[in-house]
């Protein structure tokens, strides 16, 4: 923010003397303001309604409105306003007590060299912040454009990765006879050149890594026949290091270009916009309201237990009843809001107002509308209830696909349905003093600590329950704050999700992990290690041949590591996963299905998956004591696996009193607490092991 820029002060302050004496103070320092003294809540927030602000300066209590009320207030707009508490003493505990509560620091009573201080900071915290947000927007809708174009040419491009493709267009999947561009996931680029051309082709990749030869004529497999001619060019995609492949037929140009339709913006079933128009409108709402020009909130409203309707009524019925509710609401909605189908089962709307008490006040009459209609269906009547998450779309949101999330997870936290409720951001307590911090924080430490090379490794033993000797290990991620205060993967896997830092995390898990896992085998080590990753790891082409890579420079054998992967992923993205294992085998990598057992029918998973091994949730140890079913379900689960070829592993293991009933029903491994905690680094003596 420039000096030259007046400051937008909000001051809580019951003397205007001293209220007078902060502008005052502001202004001997070069910053001209615009002020308004906070006169009660309700004045509070229709002023942060009305504008963004700059800076708000606080006493502890002012108009029977207390400091902390008012950063409530401002947590729930979830508007980006820095909150500095102005104590009235000079007691340093006070300090502590604030930022406690959420201020971002405190200025001690008549000790205004130091407040000026901490305004300039987090004035120009702030200005780093919008700043990074206006830059993020123009980078948003420049990789939009880039995307649009390349969607949309009438040449056949794609990015190929070591010699496997990581992105193709509609018209490269049009060139060579696919419907759908990513069927091209895990096919090598030199398949789609016809047989007697792949030297030539294989020549042709290597001119071009020797001598920048760029372009070649080849026959290609379902190209109609035609000569295609190849261009290649180094690009990146996705921000790694990639080749561009161009490939064009010899025809007119102007006739690839008649191909190209124009895509409806239309839900065919319900008449209302589809998810592919609404997500474009969605992120434009979020670029407009990351600027400050106009706020947002967004519906998602789900309809609860539709699958009951789709069995009771048939799925002909059932599509009728759905276009009965997406009338019923459209009925409800003006124009200058956006609605749309977001899903089989699911609508979104864009209400186009940031006033928090409106936007609830139509979710519950829409929720309201629809419990008391009956849809007429076929003679029959069917009832129907919906579950609406709210999320408020302000100039501190960092991206549409958050806001989605956001309003998902509140529709998602109404269990019994029928109900509207409003996101509020979690924050996740740590430490003895119950610090607590919000999910904006927690992305900012994993940002940090990704920059810095500081999150924290650490290694629990893996022992064989029947006396074999392997060396094995699960890798547990820990992320330290300030204090050194350990925050776990399920505390801050969800803002990293939220952030976009999944792929970086599990590759910085696996590069740290094969560093601890030379230096040990160095040493005549024998470990392997369980390394946890995410989805993003299992649908990304790239990760394999990068993975791949760090192996083979660390002088490691594929069988070196287990790719572990949560239950939950695994039934999620089933058929990436399937393709993802399958090419972990043909490399000799094994792989393990963690947290297993707590979906509906979870032996389901492997009818489609052959892990190699399969780690049982965390609840079937915790609960073997609790009754003999908890035994026999363990006993039945074991059996089960054993006879599909899978090895077993059980972790939380916390006391032997559990251990017969472990070895009776057959598991081969167990992992916890009464083994050993989770070490900082793979010394352990497996061969000392006495159970």
């Amino acid at each position: 923010m420039s000096k030259s820029e007046p400051v937008k002060l909000l001051i809580l302050e019951e003397s205007q003397n001293r209220a007078e004496e902060l502008i005052v103070l502001l202004r001997s320092a070069g910053r001209a303001t615009r002020a308004h003294q906070i006169e009660s809540e309700a004045d509070l927030t229709s002023k942060l309604q009305e504008q963004s602000w700059d800076l708000l300066l606080a006493a502890s209590e002012a108009y029977n409105l207390t400091a902390e009320n008012v950063i409530k207030k401002i947590n729930s707009l979830e508007k980006d306003v820095p909150v500095i508490l102005i104590a009235d003493n000079r007691d340093p505990n006070s300090i502590v007590e604030g930022m406690k509560m959420g201020a971002l620091d405190v200025a001690l009573d008549d000790d205004d060299e130091r407040l000026m201080f901490i305004i300039e900071r987090e004035l120009n915290n702030l200005d780093t912040r919008r700043q990074k947000r206006k830059a993020e927007v123009q980078l948003r809708e420049t990789e939009r454009r880039n995307q649009l174009l390349l969607d949309g040419s009438s040449s056949a491009i794609a990015y190929v990765h070591e010699g496997m493709h990581i992105y193709t267009n509609p018209a490269y999947a049009e060139l060579f006879g696919f419907e759908d561009p990513d069927e091209f996931t895990g096919i090598p680029i030199i398949d789609l050149i016809a047989e007697q051309d792949q030297n030539k082709f294989k020549n042709f990749l290597k001119s071009y890594s020797d001598d920048n030869v760029e372009s070649e004529e080849f026959s290609g497999i379902n190209s109609g026949g035609s000569t295609i001619v190849c261009t290649l060019s180094p690009a990146t995609y996705d921000g790694e290091h990639c080749t561009q492949v161009i490939f064009r037929t010899l025809v007119d140009e102007k006739a690839l270009e008649a191909r190209i339709k124009e895509i409806s913006s239309q839900d065919l079933l319900t008449g209302l916009f589809n998810r592919q128009y609404f997500n474009d409108q969605l992120e434009a709402a979020v670029d407009q309201a990351s600027k400050g020009e106009q706020s947002w909130v967004l519906f998602y409203i789900s309809i609860d237990d539709f699958a009951r309707i789709r069995t009771a009524a048939g799925i002909s019925n059932a599509d009728l009843v759905l276009g009965q509710i997406a009338s019923l609401i459209r009925g409800m909605v003006d124009d200058q809001h956006l609605i749309a189908r977001f899903g089989d089962d699911v609508f979104s709307l864009l209400f186009k107002d940031g006033d928090k008490e409106k936007a609830s006040e139509l979710a519950e009459a829409i929720r309201a509308k629809v419990e008391g209609h009956l849809s007429e269906v076929s003679g029959k009547s069917y009832q129907l209830t919906i579950s609406i998450g709210l999320s408020l779309i302000s100039d501190n949101v960092p991206s549409f696909e958050e806001v989605i999330s956001r309003a998902h997870q509140a529709a998602d936290t109404i269990e019994d349905g029928n109900a509207v409720n409003f996101y509020q951001a979690q924050r996740v307590t740590i430490g003895e003093d119950g610090k607590a911090l919000t999910s904006e924080q927690i992305k900012d430490m994993l940002r940090d600590a990704l920059e810095n090379n500081s999150l924290k490794l650490a290694f629990q033993p893996i022992i064989s329950l029947h006396g074999e000797g392997d060396e094995q290990f699960e890798v547990l991620l820990r992320l330290l704050d300030d204090d050194e205060n350990e925050l776990y993967p399920k505390q801050f896997l969800g803002p990293a999700g939220d952030a976009g830092l999944l792929e970086k995390i599990d590759r910085w898990i696996i590069l740290q992990s094969i560093k601890f896992l030379s230096e040990q085998r160095e040493g005549g080590g024998k470990a392997r290690l369980f390394i946890n990753i995410t989805h993003k790891s299992i649908v990304d082409d790239s990760f394999l041949p990068w993975m791949g890579v760090a192996l083979k420079a660390a002088k490691l054998t594929s069988d070196a590591i287990v790719f572990q992967i949560h239950e939950n992923d695994a039934t999620s993205y089933i058929k990436q996963a399937t393709l993802f294992t399958k090419q972990l085998a043909k490399i000799h990598c094994k792989t393990s299905i963690n947290h297993f057992g707590c979906s509906l029918n979870p032996l389901n998973l492997l009818k489609h998956l052959s892990p190699d091994f399969v780690k049982l949730d965390d609840s079937f140890a915790e609960q073997l004591e609790e009754s003999e079913d908890k035994r026999t379900e363990l006993m039945e689960m074991v059996s089960s696996l054993q006879s599909s070829g899978v090895l077993t592993v059980i972790s939380g293991v916390e006391s032997p009193a559990i251990l017969p009933t472990l070895w009776e029903a057959g598991v081969n491994f167990i992992q916890g607490y009464y083994i050993s905690p989770p070490l900082d680094n793979l010394d352990y003596d497996f061969s000392d092991e006495d159970l």
